[in-house]
């Protein structure tokens, strides 16, 4: 097995504490490893670093380099230009061995459970070396979320692999709920498996566009990496491949699990704030707060379910409903050109 870690963020989510220059898999967020070195600590043991690549973006390589020392620097690729899923997972496949079954992991999700990580995609390695297909890993919801996309499933094909019929976007709370109350639907992890060569053959016949640009390129040469990304379409792997296929299966797991989507998703994992030396809380309920300056901060009378982060680059107040909205105000700050009037939603 080979394993491609996609690691193109672009630092948004978690402003200020993330921006352009430090996205959000290079964040020490739990603890003093990086979720980009857990990510890779997580497949120590199961495949070589020589298995290993890494697509990222071309500013963040040679700090992806220093992140993971371990993986050969040829395995880690610099996208010149953000193309979104589709092209990186192209890009990615590209390198693998033909008849490799390969696993693609996002750089950034929390996954607690290394073991039993690895029992599902033991499993799911196996389906694929017997049938052709793109397996999707699904995971059990633990709670009404509207922060993630749904899988619909179908009949089972094998057992615990079933047929995807279709893919939802991050729907409202009614239909979550209706979801949750079937029992045939998953949270979509944007995890992955499949075989190099049905991969490619997927993608020649669901979308050309990317096939067409990527496909007579090295990825190793970066002159040919740009000639090439300048012609592909920017589009995610869900909607290039996964939504029009009809060879995607899932494999629903049972896992302790977070894709860190917002400032949110972290507080629910790391807990309310407490009052401590540099933390007042007076009259303030379920309040998260984290200071990277140490300075002393005071949330005074009815301010429940705040968020407040504070570094060097920023603050950031937001009540924790909004904080997938973060990310506008990342664009306006990371990009001083940005228009005024895109906070005007």
């Amino acid at each position: 097995m080979q394993v491609m870690i996609l690691a193109g963020g672009s630092g948004e989510r978690f402003w200020p504490l993330s921006t352009s220059k430090t996205p959000k898999q290079f964040l020490k967020l739990f603890g003093e490893k990086s979720l980009i070195r857990h990510t890779y600590e997580r497949l120590t043991g199961e495949v070589t670093p020589e298995d290993i690549y890494v697509v990222t973006s071309l500013q963040t390589r040679e700090q992806t380099i220093q992140e993971i020392p371990e993986i050969p620097e040829e395995n880690i690729i610099g996208e010149p230009l953000r193309k979104n899923t589709a092209a990186a997972c192209f890009t990615g496949s590209l390198l693998a061995k033909d008849t490799s079954p390969i696993l693609v992991l996002p750089a950034d999700h929390k996954i607690r459970e290394k073991e039993r990580f690895w029992t599902y995609i033991r499993k799911a390695e196996q389906f694929v070396k017997k049938h052709e297909g793109l397996i999707t890993f699904g995971i059990h919801p633990t709670r009404p979320e509207t922060g993630y996309g749904y899988i619909e499933t179908g009949e089972e094909v094998e057992a615990s692999v079933y047929t995807v019929l279709k893919f939802h976007e991050k729907p409202e709370m009614s239909l979550v709920e209706e979801y949750i109350e079937m029992g045939n639907y998953y949270w979509n992890s944007g995890m992955f498996l499949w075989s190099k060569a049905f991969f490619l053959k997927q993608m020649l016949a669901y979308a050309p566009d990317v096939y067409n640009a990527l496909i007579g390129m090295n990825p190793l040469d970066s002159e040919e990496l740009t000639m090439h990304y300048e012609q592909v379409p920017a589009i995610s792997i869900d909607y290039a491949l996964m939504e029009r296929s009809s060879h995607v299966q899932t494999m629903p797991i049972s896992l302790d699990w977070s894709d860190l989507g917002s400032w949110e998703a972290i507080k629910e994992l790391a807990g309310p704030s407490n009052n401590s030396e540099n933390i007042c809380l007076v009259d303030s309920d379920n309040v998260y707060v984290r200071s990277e300056t140490g300075k002393k901060i005071a949330i005074i009378g009815g301010c429940d379910g705040l968020i407040v982060v504070e570094t060097n680059e920023g603050i950031l107040i937001c009540q924790e409903k909004s904080s997938q909205k973060v990310r506008e105000a990342a664009k306006k700050f990371n990009n001083p050109n940005a228009s005024e009037g895109l906070l005007k939603k």
